[in-house]
């Protein structure tokens, strides 16, 4: 084993100890209070000094993300949401970039075409753009629905989503649209 998995096996082993001794200790509110609070403060943190490290880093090819006709000339019509030159046109953008993943809707896939003289062929790869969004979108329901566990009355919010995402009543337990969603998704992703 070599010390890149001996470290964090140590470190949750040793954190495994520390919640032994504690709960013979009598420090259970300890354990089921200020801990976890720790643990997602430090979790927090953690993605901050990680996203600022990201930002600070150089890029060293500069990689375009666009495809649509930059501000020009006047009397070229410029695409004002792929190439934006205002703060409104980039917040657009990114909304349809985080809520619907426009980039990987436009991704192609090439090929050699063998019946066609080995011509190149560009065939358009919607199947992974459905289950991206398939599964990030079962994931977010997921979430949503588990704050059912850490608020003492249940937002009627959350009932509504737990009871739209189990309309079809399969059963007891009764089945969850995400519950079949997220795993299909992340079974085609995985395949492919």
């Amino acid at each position: 084993m070599t010390q890149k998995y001996l470290i964090p096996l140590t470190a949750v082993f040793l954190l495994f100890l520390v919640a032994y001794a504690g709960a013979g200790a009598g420090l259970g509110w300890f354990f089921g209070i200020v801990f976890p609070y720790l643990a997602v403060i430090a979790f927090l943190v953690g993605f901050v000094i990680k996203v600022m490290g990201w930002a600070r880093s150089a890029v060293p090819f500069r990689i375009p993300t666009t495809c649509g006709q930059q501000k020009s000339l006047p009397w070229i019509k410029q695409n004002r949401i792929d190439n934006p030159d205002t703060a409104s046109g980039v917040f657009i953008r990114m909304l349809l970039e985080i809520f619907l993943f426009r980039s990987l809707f436009r991704n192609t896939k090439a090929a050699f075409n063998r019946n066609a003289s080995n011509r190149i062929t560009y065939s358009w790869e919607i199947f992974l753009w459905l289950a991206a969004l398939a599964f990030h979108y079962a994931f977010l329901v997921v979430l949503l629905r588990h704050f059912r566990f850490f608020t003492a009355p249940v937002p009627s919010w959350v009932q509504f989503l737990e009871a739209l995402d189990g309309i079809v009543q399969l059963g007891l337990p009764g089945l969850f649209l995400s519950g079949v969603v997220l795993p299909a998704a992340v079974l085609f992703l995985l395949a492919r």
